[in-house]
């Protein structure tokens, strides 16, 4: 049974939405756990959400609420994340044009 091209960009675009809302909400809340000198969210967690695609809301989080733009060691392992989740987005989507 194969699913309607509408329904599966739908359920894409909704997806990446949730994703990116997550993806900024956990810069947000690591931000605010920062400034009040409690426990963070791991930076594992924050690439995580990245990784799964969640890097737009991210880095429009980070930019947003002025967090993590300074720590060279997180943006470069967030751009390695960035790319690799980019590399296979473009591997899926050759694969399946091909």
């Amino acid at each position: 049974m194969e699913i309607p091209p509408i329904q599966f960009t739908l359920f894409t675009a909704v997806s990446l939405g949730v994703i990116n809302l997550g993806s900024a909400a956990a810069i947000w809340w690591d931000k605010r756990r920062a400034a009040k000198g409690k426990w963070r969210v791991k930076k594992g967690t924050l690439l995580v959400w990245a990784l799964v695609g969640g890097w737009p809301g991210g880095i429009w989080a980070m930019r947003r609420f002025r967090h993590k733009t300074t720590k060279r060691s997180f943006i470069a392992k967030y751009v390695f994340v960035v790319v690799l989740n980019i590399a296979v987005l473009v591997a899926l989507v050759y694969l399946a044009i091909a």
